[in-house]
C-alpha cells in the first residue's frame, strides 16, 4: 500500500512541474512578441519620403519656414512663375566649407568659415532645382536644374540654343542655363500669298527654350533638330527698359549703423570690385574688396551739410530703392554694375543703362558723383617733426625698407618689412603665437628698381608726419622707414602727399600686391 500512496505523490508534483514550465514558455512567448512589436511600430510610423516636406511631420530636424519661404520666392522670381506650382521636394542639413556656400562666382573672393546650412531641392512637377542656403535661408544660391524629362528637350536643340544665347548676351557658356522649355509651334516668315492675306506663315514644329543668367532671362524658338533657332519677338527692349526684381540672396547686406549710403562698383576691364560709404560724420570710406593687404583704401570727408543735403534726397526718391535692377542692353560686355543702397532698398543699374534710368534715379547717381569728386577741405598738408621719442628704430641689416600700419576699425598694427634678397616678411605687433605670419618673395629686379626709387626720393625720408584732418577717426596710420628716416603719413590725408612721396606709397603696394 505504501507504494500505491507514494505514487500519486510523485504524479502531482510531475504535474505541478509541468504547469510551472508552460507557464514560463507562454511568459517568455508574450514578451517576445511585446519586444517585437515595440521595434515594429516605429518603423511602420515612418513616411514612404521622409525629405519631402509634405510629408516630414515626424522628422526630427524640419526645415524652417523662412529658408522655405526664401527659396521658393527666390525661385518663383527666377523661372517667372506662381510659389503654387512650386513645392521642397527634399531637403537636408549641410555645413558649407565656406561663405559662398561652396558655389562661388567666377573671381569672386569667399570667406573660409564654415556656414550650417541646408540643401534643398524644388520641383515644378517637370524640373527640379538644386538650392545651398545658410540655416535662415538669408543667404542661398542656386546650384542647379535638372530637368525630370531631360530627354525630352534634345541635345542639338539645348547646344544651338545655348550657343545662341551666348552670341545673344555675350555672356559665357558657364554663366548660362536653360530655366525651362516646352513643346511649340512656332511662325517663322512667309510660304505664300493667299488673298486676302498677304501671306501664309511658315509653321515650325519645335521649342520654346527660357535662357537665364543672373537676373535676366531670354525666350529662344527652335526647330526639333536646333538647325533654326532665333530670338522670340521684342526681348531685345524687354531686359534693357524693365526693371527686374533683384533675388533675395543676391541683395547686399543692409547698411550698418552709422552708415548713409553705400555704392558697390564692379565690372568693367580690370574686372575689380570697390565698395564706397558714406557715414553720417562725413566720412567717405573706399576699399577694395578682395584687397588682403588693404593697400588701396582711402579715406576722405565731406561737410556735415553735405550729407544732409544728401539725405534729404534720398528721402525724396526712397520710392526708387526698391530692389530693383536696371539690366545691360542685350549683348553688352565690359560694363560697370553699380549696386546703390540707402536705408530704404537696393538698386542696381549699368553705366550703359545709366542715361535711360528713372529722372529720380539720375538725380541720387548726379549728386553721389558731386559728393564723391568732392576734395577734403581740411589742410593736410602741413608737416609736423616726429619727436624723437617716438620714432621707429632704424632698420636692420638686409633689410630694404619697413611700413608699420596701426589704428582703422580693428585697431590692431601690423609690421612688414622688405629684405634685400626680395623677401617681404608681415607680422601682427602683440601676436605672442605669431599666428599672423606670412612671408612672401619678389624678384631681386622688383627689389633693385624700389631701392633705386628710395634714393631719388630720399628727401622725403626727413622724420616728417603728415596728420589727419581735426575730427577724423577710425583711419590707419602708415609709418614707413627707409635706409635714410621716416616718414609717416594716414589713409586720409595720402592724397595730399607730395608727389615724390606718393610714388613710393604707389610702387611699395603694386610690391605688396605682386608678391608671391
Amino acid at each position: 500500500m505504501k507504494p500505491m500512496l507514494k505514487n500519486p505523490q510523485t504524479t502531482n508534483q510531475a504535474r505541478i512541474f509541468t504547469a510551472l514550465v508552460l507557464t514560463s514558455i507562454l511568459s517568455v512567448a508574450s514578451g517576445l512578441t511585446l519586444i517585437k512589436s515595440a521595434i515594429a511600430n516605429p518603423i511602420n510610423l515612418l513616411p514612404a519620403t521622409t525629405n519631402e516636406v509634405y510629408a516630414d511631420k515626424s522628422k526630427p530636424n524640419r526645415l524652417p519656414p523662412s529658408v522655405t519661404n526664401a527659396v521658393l520666392r527666390d525661385l518663383a522670381s527666377r523661372v517667372g512663375t506662381s510659389r503654387g506650382e512650386l513645392q521642397i521636394v527634399n531637403y537636408s542639413q549641410k555645413t558649407w566649407r565656406n561663405g559662398c556656400l561652396e558655389l562661388p562666382q567666377p573671381n569672386e573672393f569667399c570667406t573660409q568659415a564654415l556656414v550650417p546650412g541646408w540643401l534643398v531641392v524644388v520641383s515644378n512637377g517637370r524640373q527640379k532645382w538644386i538650392y545651398h542656403t545658410n540655416n535662415n535661408g538669408r543667404s542661398l544660391r542656386l546650384a542647379s536644374s535638372n530637368n525630370s524629362s531631360q530627354n525630352e528637350l534634345p541635345r542639338k536643340v539645348r547646344e544651338a540654343v545655348l550657343q545662341q544665347a551666348q552670341e545673344v548676351s555675350g555672356l559665357s557658356a558657364r554663366s548660362l542655363s536653360i530655366l525651362n522649355f516646352k513643346a511649340t509651334d512656332w511662325s517663322d516668315g512667309c510660304d505664300r500669298s493667299t488673298p486676302p492675306y498677304p501671306c501664309d506663315p511658315i509653321v515650325v514644329s519645335g521649342w520654346q527654350v527660357t535662357v537665364g543668367a543672373a537676373n535676366q532671362r531670354w525666350v529662344f524658338l527652335s526647330d526639333n533638330d536646333g538647325a533654326r533657332v532665333k530670338l522670340a519677338k521684342d526681348q531685345n527692349s524687354t531686359n534693357a527698359n524693365k526693371p527686374l526684381t533683384i533675388p533675395q540672396s543676391e541683395l547686399p547686406p543692409p547698411l550698418d549703423q552709422g552708415v548713409v549710403f553705400r555704392q558697390i562698383s564692379s565690372g568693367g576691364f580690370a574686372g575689380r570690385t570697390y565698395q564706397t560709404v558714406l557715414l553720417n560724420d562725413g566720412s567717405l570710406i573706399r576699399v577694395r574688396i578682395g584687397d588682403a593687404n588693404d593697400s588701396e583704401r582711402s579715406v576722405r570727408r565731406v561737410s556735415r551739410q553735405q550729407v544732409q543735403q544728401f539725405e534729404q534726397l534720398l528721402q525724396r526718391t526712397r520710392g526708387e530703392f526698391r530692389n530693383v535692377n536696371y539690366p545691360a542692353p542685350t549683348g553688352a560686355a565690359d560694363y560697370i554694375t553699380y549696386t546703390l543702397t540707402s536705408r530704404q532698398g537696393t538698386v542696381q543699374y549699368n553705366d550703359i543703362a545709366q542715361n535711360n534710368l528713372p529722372q529720380n534715379l539720375q538725380l541720387v547717381i548726379k549728386a553721389w558723383s558731386e559728393i564723391n569728386n568732392n576734395q577734403a577741405t581740411d589742410d593736410t598738408s602741413k608737416l609736423v617733426p616726429i619727436p624723437q621719442s617716438e620714432l621707429p628704430p632704424p632698420l636692420d641689416q638686409g633689410v630694404v625698407f619697413r611700413q608699420i600700419s596701426s589704428g582703422g576699425f580693428a585697431a590692431r598694427t601690423y609690421e612688414t618689412v622688405l629684405r634685400n634678397d626680395g623677401t617681404l616678411i608681415r607680422v601682427r605687433v602683440g601676436d605672442a603665437n605669431d599666428s599672423e605670419r606670412s612671408v612672401r618673395r619678389i624678384s631681386r629686379q622688383q627689389v633693385q628698381q624700389f631701392e633705386q626709387l628710395l634714393q631719388r626720393t630720399k628727401w622725403d625720408f626727413r622724420n616728417v608726419s603728415y596728420p589727419a584732418p581735426n575730427g577724423a577717426a577710425d583711419f590707419i596710420t602708415h609709418t614707413l622707414t627707409s635706409q635714410n628716416g621716416t616718414v609717416q603719413y594716414n589713409d586720409i590725408s595720402q592724397n595730399n602727399l607730395p608727389t615724390k612721396l606718393q610714388r613710393v606709397v604707389t610702387a611699395w603696394n603694386q610690391l605688396l600686391g605682386t608678391s608671391q
